[in-house]
């Protein structure tokens, strides 16, 4: 009886540790680039694009983020390259 009890113990201990999923993290990290009068609209309008990038190759926006980004100053305007980082 104890041998029965010991075995089925030890097959439930083996489908439970066989059951648990492997934890695997998928990342996209997109760029673009953008203008406007101020350096906010810059950025933002990259932003914009940066996230249609992600979108359109199967991204939520909920999963992305503004890693970092560049603005420049021209002469009546700016440019701003944002670059997005993505996590599932």
């Amino acid at each position: 009886m104890k041998k029965l009890l010991a075995a089925a113990v030890l097959a439930a201990a083996a489908v439970t540790v066989s059951a648990q999923p492997a934890l695997a993290v998928e990342i996209g990290q997109f760029h673009a680039t953008g203008i406007g009068m101020y350096p906010t609209d810059a950025v933002g309008s990259g932003e914009k694009v940066a996230r249609l990038y992600a979108r359109n190759t199967g991204w939520l926006d909920s999963q992305c983020y503004v890693h970092s980004y560049d603005v420049r100053s021209h002469f009546s305007y700016y440019s701003a390259t944002v670059w997005l980082y993505c996590q599932r």
